[in-house]
């Protein structure tokens, strides 16, 4: 990727100044001298070029579009290079002029003389004699604000469109020549497009040509290197760089080109690629030499020791450099580094923000400074950040300026807010920064280590680093231990719950005060969290354990509250999503479920373990609704976040939902397997009873109708009698299965429960033993109520489960239902064909009204909603309206399936 200067041929017109005559007698001044032409005018040949074709395309669209095009860039960005690999490509059809710009062109004639030699054979003969004209204006006394206007009237004869290049236009600090250039783009001479290089903005109105479209920009974040174009610089050289080394390259010089082929050279001479990737910095000899001679070398000293002051810090604002530099030019000193494109780039922050380029941080971290120097310009820098609100920034600095008290009081004061918040892979870069020794000996950085990691469901050294907490906690004050014995509950509670030890949640929360006057008296800073995140693990850890009463009212205190998203309360409502499911209503829980998958995504908190349990009710609706393909997403999402953040009760009602999906599928050998192998996953942990009845007695349905009676008993008999509702229907069933009486005392009470899971599953093993024991009346009213419940939550599941359910079905169709559209959906599932149409139907419990029997009509045809509303002069809200009540009454979750229903019942 080197250039040299062509001397020879090429698309550019090179050549001496043409001869002139003026009439005059008087021999014409000769023009001022200017650098040689040969040189000037030679277009940098480029070799060992990366094809960049992304920003050719970008240039074509320039020139066509603006008059001037600016490609701005500190030193080695590739500016250069870039504009001669696009002459060398065709300069969209355009002849090339060339013209590199030195501090001889501060002077306007000679700059515009300049501009006259390059452009003249260039645009051909005609424009070539008018150049000829400006001889002694060149040469004379003229009026240098004369010269572009005459220049631009000598170009409008142009037989040919021209693009002129003028490199380096940072070189020419003249304000009668900018003035001259200024003009020339706001009076453009159509043949002629301008194409200028610079490591620095003119001193132009550049807002108000960018709004008029006369100036178009190639800027340094178009000029950085993407990871294919690294990728293909790398091949190039002959590195054998890996897809994670490139990344990490461009990362790290933020695209820079001079600095990747600098990084490629040295990763060339390299035998542990990995190893150099990670030393790769800004003070490598070849980078830091390059930096400090063409970038920081060739600033005003006052500028370079701005610029060292503040790199303790990545981003920047004016107040913050104000801060640590003592000084009050902050604002007006990082505007001047931003506008000269110094490595210092403008985010679009609020406040103003600037990012310092890497490899600049790295160089001037680098240099020569005492201690005592650094650490007060991070004590003050840490400062800042603390009493704005940006903890971690503040802990960041406290670390680097190697404060440990103050870092210590930073993480302690915020730690709830910052690992609750979503912050805590943040706060473990930081504190992996501490020396181990530093870390262990103060409490509430070992603290905020252990909290940090089981926030994110890692247990790692968590009963080490609270056992060093403690030993060191006797040294500290009274407010600082009780504060500290907080952060100590919370902790030992979700290590609780990451190991499964569900019972030990609550007995760990036992001396935290919910009393946020309380907690801030310790200085627990966002003390509001606090009560947010025991409520959460508290209705967590009833859910599991059946008490879902209580699950529900702990967990919509913290799922329900006001405020921005924080992990308690997206783990709240994603258990409150399982909750629904469990009680069988798959709208509810689809819509928790959905709301927190949404809200997780937004936050980057996608594979955080507080969204597990919304993925795994996703997919257990998909599974009860009988659509157990549409489950297969939701699961391999939660398998993703198992395999970072494992907690044993949810790992077990995944294999329990895969069994069930598996069975759902009819591969009852598969998801017997699948059950089995949760014995060795599960190893010594007992899991709450909930889940081991809906384990064990899953374990022994599956035996008895895979033709193994006395297998299935040993199991259930080895769980001993159930003591949840849903246990007690599991047992009915497999006696059922296996043929033993008891169905109706093993269900108890079950068939009464409020909750349509239950409820549904009792009335369908009730249905079966009466269908068994030939009372098929009281069958076909027992199996009534299980469909009236089932249907309004599309709870399809337990009737699929039980294909002999398909006579006593039948018989309910045919005699009258009030959910008919309902079990005409179930007893097509179940036999795998359609119902038939030609027999008579009964009417529907709710008939359809004349309006809604319309509505079914559209809904047959191929219209949208809005073309319907358009159709009936209605609103699209009222369409949408009856469109509920025709799902609701036909027993339907969507359009398909209420067209598919109403031709069952003979509507269509």
């Amino acid at each position: 990727m080197a250039t040299r200067r062509a001397t020879s041929s090429g698309p550019v017109v090179a050549g001496p100044w043409p001869a002139a005559s003026t009439g005059s007698t008087a021999p014409a001044a000769p023009p001022p001298a200017a650098p040689r032409a040969d040189a000037e005018h030679a277009v940098p040949v480029a070799t060992h070029v990366v094809g960049r074709p992304r920003l050719h395309a970008q240039l074509d669209r320039a020139v066509a579009d603006a008059a001037m095009t600016l490609v701005v860039g500190p030193a080695g960005w590739g500016k250069t290079l870039l504009v001669s690999s696009w002459l060398a490509a065709g300069a969209g059809g355009r002849e090339a002029a060339w013209v590199t710009l030195g501090a001889g062109h501060d002077e306007p004639r000679a700059f515009w003389a300049a501009l006259a030699r390059a452009v003249g054979s260039a645009a051909g003969p005609a424009t070539a004699a008018a150049l000829r004209g400006l001889d002694g204006r060149l040469g004379g006394g003229a009026d240098p604000d004369e010269l572009p206007g005459a220049f631009a009237h000598a170009l409008r004869q142009a037989e040919r469109p021209v693009v002129l290049v003028l490199d380096d236009l940072h070189e020419v600090s003249s304000p009668a020549v900018h003035r001259g250039l200024q003009s020339l783009v706001e009076r453009p001479v159509p043949s002629l497009a301008l194409v200028a290089t610079t490591r620095h903005d003119p001193p132009w109105p550049r807002t108000r040509l960018l709004m008029a479209g006369l100036v178009a920009e190639v800027r340094p974040d178009d000029l950085a290197f993407r990871d294919d174009e690294a990728s293909a610089l790398f091949a190039q050289l002959g590195v054998a760089a890996q897809g994670e080394h490139v990344r990490e390259m461009v990362a790290r010089t933020g695209g820079w080109a001079a600095g990747m082929r600098l990084a490629a050279l040295d990763l060339a001479t390299r035998p542990d690629v990995d190893a150099a990737v990670a030393a790769f910095s800004g003070d490598a000899h070849s980078v830091s030499g390059y930096l400090l001679d063409e970038v920081l070398g060739r600033q005003p000293p006052e500028l370079v020791a701005f610029l060292e002051r503040i790199s303790v810090v990545d981003l920047v604002c004016a107040d913050l450099a104000d801060a640590i530099t003592g000084g009050g030019d902050g604002e007006a000193r990082l505007a001047e580094l931003s506008a000269a494109h110094l490595f210092v780039q403008a985010l679009d922050h609020p406040g103003r923000w600037y990012r310092l380029h890497r490899l600049v941080l790295d160089v001037l971290r680098a240099r020569p400074a005492s201690r005592r120097d650094r650490r007060e310009r991070h004590r003050r820098a840490a400062d800042w950040f603390r009493h704005r609100g940006m903890p971690l920034e503040a802990l960041r600095s406290a670390v680097q300026g190697e404060l440990w008290a103050l870092a210590a009081e930073v993480v302690a004061a915020h730690l709830a807010a910052l690992v609750l918040r979503g912050s805590a892979d943040g706060v473990i870069r930081v504190l992996g920064d501490i020396p181990e020794p530093v870390l262990l000996e103060r409490p509430e950085l070992a603290t905020a280590l252990a909290g940090a990691r089981v926030a994110l469901g890692d247990t790692t050294q968590v009963p080490a680093l609270l056992a060093a907490a403690r030993r060191g906690a006797g040294a500290l004050g009274e407010r600082r231990r009780q504060r500290l014995e907080v952060h100590h509950a919370l902790i030992e509670a979700a290590h609780a719950r990451a190991r499964g030890d569900l019972d030990a949640v609550a007995l760990a929360y036992r001396p935290v005060t919910l009393d946020v006057a309380a907690l801030d008296r310790y200085g627990v800073l966002d003390a509001a969290i606090v009560p947010a995140v025991v409520l959460a693990n508290l209705g967590t850890a009833e859910l599991w354990t059946g008490d879902l009463a209580a699950a529900d009212g702990h967990l919509r205190e913290t799922a329900d509250g006001a405020g921005p998203a924080t992990l308690p309360r997206v783990n709240a409502a994603a258990h409150l999503a399982l909750l629904s499911c469990e009680r069988g209503e798959l709208d509810a829980a689809e819509q928790r479920a959905r709301a927190v998958i949404g809200t997780a995504e937004e936050a980057g908190w996608a594979r955080m373990p507080q969204v597990a349990t919304a993925y795994l009710a996703m997919a257990r609706v998909a599974i009860d609704r009988g659509e157990p393909g549409a489950a297969e997403r939701w699961l391999s999402l939660l398998a993703e976040v198992e395999e970072v953040a494992p907690e044993p009760q949810v790992q077990l009602a995944r294999a329990l939902t895969l069994a069930d999906r598996q069975d759902a599928a009819g591969h009852t050998e598969d998801a017997l397997a699948r059950l089995r192998s949760a014995d060795t996953r599960a190893g010594s942990w007992t899991p709450p009873r909930p889940l081991a009845e809906q384990w064990r007695l899953g374990e022994a349905d599956l035996l008895a109708r895979s033709g193994n009676p006395d297998a299935a008993r040993a199991v259930a008999g080895r769980l001993g009698t159930p003591r949840t509702d849903g246990g007690r229907v599991a047992a009915a069933r497999l006696l059922g299965h296996l043929g033993d009486d008891g169905v109706e005392e093993a269900l108890g009470d079950t068939a009464a429960s409020a909750l349509p899971r239950v409820r549904t599953g009792a009335g369908v093993v009730a249905a079966l033993a009466a269908e068994r024991a030939g009372a098929p009346e009281r069958a076909a009213a027992l199996l009534e109520d299980a469909l009236l419940t089932a249907a309004p939550h599309a709870l399809r599941r337990p009737f699929l489960a039980e294909p002999a359910l398909a006579d006593v079905l039948r018989r309910r169709v045919d005699r009258g239902s009030g959910a008919v559209g309902f079990a005409v959906d179930l007893l097509e599932r179940l036999t795998g064909t359609p119902a038939d149409h030609g027999a008579p139907r009964p009417p529907l419990a709710e008939p359809l009204t004349e309006r809604e029997a319309t509505m079914l009509r559209y809904l047959a045809s191929t219209l949208s909603n809005p073309e319907i509303a358009a159709e009936l002069y209605v609103s699209v809200n009222t369409v949408k309206s009856h469109q509920r009540a025709v799902y609701r009454k036909l027993g339907a979750s969507g359009r398909r399936e209420a067209v598919r229903r109403a031709r069952a019942l003979g509507l269509l």
